[in-house]
């Protein structure tokens, strides 16, 4: 398993967990199995314990997952509820738990194992109003630090994106941070707090105020394992009402978000080490407070 936040990771959105069938999925570096019960997220290792067959290419049994080896079932506090040739369970036989919630259309994952923390699900506030988002995923080779880091690293830009989003950009010009232990907020204007801002939440979503209230980026950063990271990506937005033309937008929203990450993605996968946390002989300048921050509370709350 990674070493990672033991804190709220999203995992998947919503739409990849089947009602009727295990799902199987790697994260953070191992091989999960989620269901539905009762409307609940299950979530444990895709292992059975007794011959370490892989439970999600078994089915679910009223609310239990069978193990397609031996027929054995769990139950949804991850329990051994039935083995065939007893004819009963075994409460010594149990599946690695994850705690799971599913919010804002996203399954989190909590990678504290004794969390009663439920309230403070990282979500952002200025999403509420919205009605609409494009979104898609893809899958990039790299360690799931690099691609955040990427997303703090406002100085980039005019060089990386110098045909896109970077063309008026001045890395010159102030910027102003709020780093606390949850989240890193960098405003491009300190005057003006309705201006663009990136604000990242640990453990892995991220916003871009573009426009405020009308037009809004959002990823979602995904362990898969050391080499790998998905990226959940969606744009949020409002300026356009008419129902028959937003299915449009959204293609165009797509478009535009992959040209810009296509832009980075070459950059970001060359970086060595892989991990951001090992680059100790790295030299940060002023516009890397926000990475430095990253680095020193990523840290910290790998160890808690």
């Amino acid at each position: 398993m990674l070493n990672l936040p033991k804190t709220w990771f999203v995992v998947a959105e919503s739409s990849e967990i089947y009602n009727e069938k295990p799902t199987a999925l790697k994260r953070f570096n191992l091989n999960l199995v989620l269901w539905r019960h009762n409307d609940q997220i299950m979530a444990f290792e895709d292992k059975c314990p007794h011959r370490s067959s892989k439970l999600s290419l078994g089915q679910l049994k009223n609310g239990n997952i069978e193990c397609p080896f031996h027929g054995f079932q769990f139950d949804q506090f991850g329990q051994c509820d039935f083995i065939p040739e007893i004819n009963h369970g075994n409460t010594n036989l149990c599946l690695n738990k994850f705690i799971a919630v599913e919010q804002n259309n996203f399954v989190y994952i909590n990678l504290n194992p004794h969390t009663t923390d439920y309230q403070n699900i990282p979500w952002f506030d200025e999403l509420a109003q919205f009605k609409h988002y494009s979104h898609y995923s893809v899958t990039w080779p790299c360690h799931i630090t690099r691609c955040i880091e990427n997303q703090l690293d406002y100085a980039h830009l005019p060089f990386v994106h110098k045909t896109t989003i970077g063309r008026n950009v001045k890395v010159s010009n102030n910027v102003k941070f709020e780093l606390t232990d949850a989240s890193i907020k960098m405003y491009t204007n300190p005057q003006n707090k309705d201006s663009s801002y990136f604000n990242f939440k640990f453990g892995n979503i991220w916003l871009l105020n573009i426009l405020s209230g009308k037009f809004l980026q959002f990823l979602a950063f995904v362990p898969i394992d050391e080499n790998n990271t998905k990226l959940y990506v969606r744009t949020y937005h409002n300026f356009i009402t008419i129902p028959f033309i937003i299915p449009f937008v959204n293609f165009v929203l797509n478009i535009q978000s992959k040209i810009i990450l296509n832009q980075d993605k070459g950059i970001v996968i060359s970086q060595e080490p892989l991990n951001s946390i090992m680059a100790t002989s790295e030299k940060l300048y002023v516009s890397d407070n926000g990475i430095k921050h990253f680095r020193d509370t990523y840290t910290k709350l790998c160890d808690l």
